[in-house]
């Protein structure tokens, strides 16, 4: 009597149910980690702009324009008088995070960055605009006066550009 089977056999697969699962959530993970940026929560169109190749840096206060010339800040007005005290405190918190940084590569004894005369490295406030593409440009350029006037040297106007939805 003949016990053993000579007949050819399959391996045994692997099993593809954990492979499947990690892809699975991989896939999860990076779609709601995958938003770069905060979306306004103000109803507005960006202008189109040719080429908006620039990355945007969140650590800049952005400020949103509507259509009637109203400032928003995460979705709350702004009044012109509280907007010095918005810029005033936001560019304490870069500061106090640049001397964190630089205290932290003093600590391990990386050298840093050249300072600027003076001995101490000046950052100037910078401000990016969300206005709305209806938005008049006497609107704006007063908006812009005001900021200036307010000692913010810089504004970046976030545009969409017009090969992305």
């Amino acid at each position: 009597m003949n016990l053993e089977d000579n007949s050819p056999r399959r391996p045994p697969l692997e099993p593809v149910l954990p492979l499947i699962n990690v892809v699975f959530l991989l896939l999860i993970f990076f779609m709601v980690a995958g938003q770069l940026a905060p979306r306004p929560t103000v109803d507005v169109t960006a202008p189109n702009s040719a080429e908006a190749a620039t990355e945007e840096d969140p650590s800049q206060l952005m400020l949103v324009l509507d259509k009637q010339g109203v400032l928003f800040h995460d979705g709350e007005p702004v009044a012109e008088a509280s907007l010095a005290t918005l810029i005033a405190k936001h560019q304490a918190e870069r500061e106090k995070e640049a001397a964190d940084k630089a205290a932290a590569n003093d600590a391990a004894e990386i050298p840093a960055a050249p300072a600027a005369e003076g001995g101490q490295e000046t950052t100037l406030p910078l401000v990016r605009l969300l206005a709305d593409a209806g938005v008049p440009l006497s609107v704006l350029r007063e908006n812009l006066g005001k900021l200036r006037d307010l000692g913010v040297e810089e504004v970046r106007l976030v545009t969409q550009s017009e090969n992305t939805p």
